[in-house]
C-alpha cells in the first residue's frame, strides 16, 4: 500500500534550529493521523520575525499588532491529487516569550501553535464557547499525546540512571537496577532497586524514584518520562507491580526509556503501552 504524502513546504526566514522541521513533520503526519484525514496532502509553513508578522497580521485580520500564529486556509475546490491545506505562519519571537510565560520548552510552544494552526485550517474555531471547548481539548489532546519528548535530556538521563544503577543495594540477586524520573523543571529524581532479606520487602527502582519524586512535593502533572537501566544484556522491562504504580502516579501518554546493560540497546515505549489495560481508581467505584 502506498504511503500518503505530508508535504510541508518549509521558509524559516528566522534562521532556527534546522531539526525543528522534523518535529513540525512528525506533528503532521500525527495530527493527519489523529483527525482521520486520508489522501495526500501538502502545507506551507513560514517562521517570520514579528515585524513581518505584525505587518500580515494587520493586512489580513486589521489587528495592528504581531501575533504568534496565523492560518490561512486553501479554500478553493481543489481537485489536484495533493490537497493543498493551505498556510500556517509562526513568529519564534512571540513564541519564546510565550514559552517563558507559560513556564515550558521552546519547542513545546512551537508544536503548540503548529497544532492549534492545523485545527484552524481543518475548521475549528474558538469564536463561540462550545467551539472553543472542543478545539482547546482537542488541541491539548493531541499536544499532550505526541510521541515527542520536550524535557528529556538523553547524554544526561544516561549519567543519571548510571549513577542511580551504582547506589543500588542487591546484595542478593546482584541484579542492579537504576530508575530516573524526569520532571517538567528538568530535575532527575533517582532510584534504585533495594532488596531486603525478606524478599516481598524488597523495593524496585522505578518505585523508588517515583516515590522519592512524589516526597518532594511533585504531582502526576509534574512528570514527564522516566529511565531505566538493568545488568541485563538484554532489555528488562519493568515489573508488573511496577507498571501498575506507574499507571496510576505517572501520564498514561509519558515515555518510558529501558536500556540494557552499559546502554548498548535501548526501548522507547510509554506507560499506557506498558500496561495497556490498568486498573485505575475509577475501577474501584462500585
Amino acid at each position: 500500500m502506498k504511503k500518503p504524502i505530508h508535504q510541508i513546504d518549509y521558509l524559516d526566514k528566522t534562521h532556527q534550529n534546522k531539526k525543528l522541521i522534523k518535529l513540525f513533520q512528525l506533528i503532521f503526519d500525527y495530527v493527519l493521523e489523529k483527525l482521520d484525514k486520508k489522501g495526500d496532502f501538502e502545507l506551507s509553513l513560514s517562521l517570520v520575525n514579528a515585524k513581518e508578522q505584525q505587518e500580515l497580521n494587520n493586512k489580513y485580520r486589521q489587528i495592528n499588532r504581531p501575533t504568534d500564529v496565523l492560518t490561512f486556509p486553501y479554500e478553493q475546490n481543489n481537485t489536484d491529487v495533493i490537497i493543498d491545506l493551505g498556510s500556517i505562519i509562526i513568529c519564534p519571537e512571540i513564541a519564546k516569550k510565550q514559552a517563558k510565560e507559560y513556564d515550558h520548552p521552546f519547542e513545546r510552544e512551537l508544536a503548540f501553535l503548529f497544532i492549534h494552526g492545523l485545527l484552524h485550517i481543518f475548521g475549528y474555531d474558538h469564536i463561540k464557547e462550545d467551539e472553543a471547548k472542543v478545539m482547546y481539548e482537542l488541541q491539548n489532546s493531541l499536544l499532550n499525546n505526541l510521541p515527542y519528548d520536550f524535557y528529556t535530556d538523553m547524554t544526561k538521563l544516561k549519567k543519571e540512571l548510571n549513577k542511580a544503577q551504582n547506589m543500588s543495594i542487591a546484595k542478593y540477586s546482584h541484579f542492579r537496577v537504576g530508575a530516573v524520573v524526569v520532571t517538567k523543571d528538568f530535575k532527575y529524581h533517582l532510584g534504585f532497586n533495594i532488596e531486603n532479606a525478606s524478599y516481598p520487602a524488597t523495593v524496585c527502582a522505578e518505585r523508588v524514584a517515583l516515590f522519592s519524586t512524589y516526597a518532594q512535593g511533585y504531582k502526576k502533572e509534574d512528570i514527564v518520562a522516566l529511565g531505566c537501566i538493568t545488568d541485563s544484556k538484554h532489555i528488562g522491562t519493568c515489573c508488573g507491580v511496577c507498571r501498575q504504580v506507574m499507571s496510576e502516579l505517572m501520564p498514561m501518554h509519558a515515555p518510558v526509556y529501558i536500556y540494557s546493560a552499559n546502554f548498548k540497546e535501548m526501548l522507547r515505549t510509554t506507560v499506557s503501552e506498558l500496561l495497556p489495560f490498568a486498573f485505575t481508581p475509577e475501577d474501584l467505584n462500585k
